[in-house]
């Protein structure tokens, strides 16, 4: 029985002993140290990390502003519940530059970072990287497409270059990246754009682009496109007209544009109608209505029918007049009696 009651003492200490073990088991603490060692290129970093009970890692977060972006390897803190001294030494450094750097402990419970501290490494910073220059130029239209224009000063680095452009000042699109060379003068170059919409208004500019992410925008600039009409023509040999006196003619519209344009009948220079202005659409064409004035209802009663010019005025091609000598018919006799 004692033997049994020893065995139950031990087990109740040995669980209690357990018990308070997990109740010890915290996140880990985590204090930045120093930093030492510092050359141009090196530095040391020292910290404090207590692991709470639990296996713990820490690692030293580091970089030239807060949001560090760069990490010391992970290394194992154990999985006491005193303090340990911690460091990582750094290397590939920056010369003459400041640093931002702090130390980070996890365990299973949860993480800690220490607070952040700063420190520089010796020598002269670098000069920044150097930019190129670009500056937007002219563009000539060409149709439907368009070659754009401009000047890139790489200013010795290998600098590559494109054009943004689009129908706002957003852009959208971009020709494909060539390459500028690392002169130290102005470079002339250029981009095509193919396939562009006729009568539409682009913005574009020359985007010049160096190494390690330097890079220039050139000002945004802006070409239109030319209006692309298509020509209007007349067919037939016979017009006609009602008992209204509204004559009609057809007029076709040929090319991938629509049409506007105005008309008018005549004989021997004296006008007999006109239809100041129609619009057809492109590829298409119809029987364009006039309405004839008094002379010209007149002259149809006494004749019937009539030889007469028929005119047409292109509204968006300068100089495009068609006249062509068509017989003007009256197809109904009710109100033409006379």
């Amino acid at each position: 029985m004692r033997r049994f009651a020893a065995l139950g003492a031990m087990t109740i200490a040995l669980l209690a002993l357990t018990a308070g073990l997990a109740l010890a088991a915290n996140a880990p603490s985590a204090t930045t140290g120093d930093a030492s060692g510092l050359t141009d290129t090196q530095a040391s970093l020292a910290g404090t990390v207590n692991p709470g009970g639990q296996l713990t890692s820490y690692a030293f977060q580091y970089g030239t502003t807060t949001a560090y972006g760069q990490q010391s390897a992970l290394t194992s803190a154990g999985s006491g519940t005193a303090d340990v001294p911690v460091r990582a030494d750094l290397a590939g450094l920056t010369s003459g530059t400041t640093y931002h750097y702090r130390v980070i402990a996890t365990n299973a419970t949860g993480t800690t970072v220490g607070a952040d501290r700063t420190f520089q490494t010796t020598g002269t910073a670098p000069p920044p990287p150097t930019a190129p220059s670009a500056t937007t130029g002219g563009a000539v239209v060409n149709g439907a497409s368009a070659t754009l224009s401009g000047s890139v000063t790489p200013n010795g680095v290998d600098t590559s270059y494109y054009f943004e452009f689009g129908t706002t000042a957003n852009y959208g699109q971009q020709t494909p990246p060539q390459g500028a060379g690392s002169g130290s003068g102005a470079v002339s170059v250029s981009g095509t754009l193919p396939g562009l919409a006729a009568n539409t208004t682009y913005h574009y500019r020359l985007v010049a682009v160096g190494p390690n992410g330097a890079f220039a925008i050139g000002a945004d600039s802006t070409f239109s496109t030319a209006v692309v009409a298509s020509r209007l023509g007349l067919f037939g040999q016979t017009a006609f007209a009602d008992q209204h006196g509204v004559g009609g003619v057809f007029v076709a519209c040929i090319g991938s544009a629509a049409c506007k344009g105005g008309l008018t009948l005549s004989r021997s220079g004296q006008t007999l109608g006109a239809r100041p202005s129609f619009a057809l659409a492109s590829n298409d064409g119809g029987f364009v209505h006039v309405t004839l004035n008094d002379l010209g209802q007149r002259l149809l009663r006494q004749r019937g029918t009539m030889r007469v010019n028929a005119t047409v005025v292109n509204a968006l091609v300068r100089g495009q007049t068609i006249t062509s000598t068509v017989t003007l018919v009256r197809y109904s006799t009710s109100g033409f009696k006379g």
